[in-house]
C-alpha cells in the first residue's frame, strides 16, 4: 500500500512539471529571430558605422562584408568552470536596405560553448542579452556622431 502511494505522488510531481518542461524544451528548439532596427541611413554609412560600433563595445570584428551587408563580431574566449571549459560571444549582424533609403539592421547575439561533453562545441542563439541594447544605442550614437542621422527634434 505504502509503494503504491508513493507510486501516485511521484506520478503527480512528475506530471506536475510536464508543462514548464516542455515550455523550456520548446524554447530550445525554436529559432531565435534577429531583433531589428531602422535607421535613416544609406547601408554603406550604416556598416561604417556599425564597424566603429563594434569596437566601440570592446568586440573584435570577424567577417565583414558590405556587398553582403554581414559583420560578424566577437568577444574574446572566457575560461569556464567543470561543465564549460570555454565561452565566446558572438554578434551577427546583418545590413538590409529598405524601399525609402533606410537601412534595417538584424543583430543576433550567440553563446558558443566549448566543453568536454560529447559534441565539443554548442552554439545558442540567446533571445535576451544586455548586447542587444547596448549595440544598437552605440550604432545610432556613432551615426550622429558622424553626421549620418540627425537628432530627434533637430531640422
Amino acid at each position: 500500500m505504502k509503494s503504491l502511494l508513493l507510486l501516485a505522488l511521484c506520478s503527480i510531481a512528475l506530471l506536475t512539471g510536464c508543462d514548464s518542461m516542455s515550455s523550456r524544451v520548446h524554447d530550445r528548439f525554436t529559432a531565435v529571430a534577429p531583433q531589428t532596427r531602422v535607421f535613416p541611413a544609406d547601408r554603406r554609412a550604416v556598416f561604417d558605422a556599425g564597424l566603429v560600433a563594434v569596437k566601440n563595445i570592446e568586440l573584435l570584428v570577424g567577417r565583414k562584408s558590405l556587398a553582403q551587408g554581414l559583420i560578424e563580431a566577437y568577444a574574446p574566449i572566457r575560461q569556464g568552470d567543470a561543465i564549460r571549459d570555454a565561452r565566446q560571444t558572438t554578434l551577427k549582424i546583418t545590413l538590409t536596405e529598405t524601399d525609402d533609403g533606410q537601412t534595417q539592421v538584424g543583430l543576433l547575439v550567440s553563446e558558443n560553448t566549448e566543453g568536454s561533453f560529447p559534441g565539443g562545441v554548442s552554439e545558442q542563439n540567446l533571445r535576451q542579452h544586455s548586447l542587444y541594447e547596448l549595440y544598437f544605442s552605440t550604432l545610432q550614437q556613432v551615426l550622429l556622431e558622424n553626421g549620418s542621422i540627425k537628432a530627434p527634434g533637430n531640422p
